[in-house]
């Protein structure tokens, strides 16, 4: 890249294909004749030698250079995944939208390798947040006018194996629910009610709710629960600290083994996982039926995304964990017109 610093008067044929350095008006307050980061054609020649004495700066690329417009571009379609779509450029900057409903992961190593290189910048929201379609995911920017192409063959290396961000969808579910204690009509209504709606959102649905009656046994429960083949059971109810409670025997009978008991994470701290074979089994308590805001809402987006929620994962949650309402963008917004995790 050299860099030219010319008088309007002297601009001559040897400048077109140039780049500019500096958004440049033929008046304070007019209209632009060429903005920053544009190519001076042979058409804007005579209206800016009408500038007269005034200093332009104008840039040119070198061989083996890109202007930023190309170089962005490349940038942009390297680091976007599957489920990522392109928007722009504006003021030399692509957006990467979701194309759909789904989970965004972030490749944090890939993305660092990308941004620890000279001239290019991807900034993106966090990794395991659930996301609509259009929701705003990450930006990519070349910052210098002219970028050289050994950078952006670089970031096309880095990225061919693993983009640093993609939107997995949701895959459909069927979940059994389970209200191990008595509760009133109005109360069990509402929790299907809260559980359907949660559930709608991730394409998924609620195929059955049990409650106890006092007469069965909660293994009974667990065996009915589980027979219909669900890809994952809610029991809500049972009390989580009290080493007697019946639950945690009859787990045991159906051949449910505690993956986790207790979780990082409050509201939801006595949440607990277990497995039946390949079901996952999820403890929820009181606050969780009926929140939108605790560590089950953080768990159900990887759940339907195919996303592995085992003992390392829940034990990762600590950080982040305090989920106060400077939170809310980490949630699913249920409810529709719900701001909460869309991009601005």
């Amino acid at each position: 890249m050299i860099a030219h610093r010319v008088t309007a008067r002297d601009v001559g044929s040897r400048h077109a294909g140039m780049v500019a350095a500096h958004s440049i008006r033929d008046a304070p307050g007019a209209k632009f004749l060429l903005r920053k980061g544009q190519i001076v054609g042979v058409d804007d020649l005579s209206q800016l030698r009408e500038l007269d004495n005034r200093e332009l700066h104008l840039v040119e690329p070198e061989t083996g250079e890109l202007h930023e417009d190309e170089a962005g571009r490349r940038l942009a379609r390297s680091v976007a995944g599957s489920g990522v779509r392109l928007r722009g450029p504006a003021e030399s900057q692509y957006t990467l939208l979701a194309e759909g409903r789904g989970l965004l992961r972030i490749d944090e190593a890939a993305l660092f390798e990308v941004n620890n290189l000279d001239g290019v910048s991807v900034l993106t929201r966090f990794d395991y947040q659930p996301v609509d379609e259009g929701d705003e995911l990450a930006g990519a920017k070349v910052t210098p006018l002219v970028l050289p192409q050994a950078t952006v063959l670089h970031v096309e290396q880095i990225c061919a194996a693993r983009p640093p961000l993609r939107v997995v969808p949701f895959r459909p579910g069927r979940v059994s629910g389970l209200i191990l204690e008595r509760v009133a009509s109005k109360v069990r209504e509402r929790f299907r009610t809260a559980l359907e709606r949660k559930l709608a959102w991730y394409g998924s649905e609620l195929v059955m709710l049990l409650e106890t009656d006092g007469e069965r046994s909660y293994a009974d429960l667990l065996r009915s629960a589980l027979a219909i083949g669900p890809d994952l059971v809610l029991a809500a109810g049972a009390s989580s600290l009290d080493p007697l409670e019946p639950l945690f025997a009859a787990l045991d009978s159906v051949g449910a083994r505690i993956v986790k008991h207790g979780v990082p994470v409050h509201p939801g701290s006595l949440f607990w996982t277990a497995a039946a074979g390949n079901v996952p089994l999820f403890g929820l308590s009181s606050c969780e039926m009926f929140s939108e805001k605790t560590v089950l809402d953080l768990v159900l987006p990887r759940v339907f995304a195919g996303e592995r929620v085992g003992r390392a994962e829940l034990a990762r949650l600590g950080h982040g964990g305090m989920l106060g309402r400077e939170m809310a963008f980490r949630f699913p917004a249920y409810a529709a017109g719900d701001p909460r995790g869309r991009g601005n």
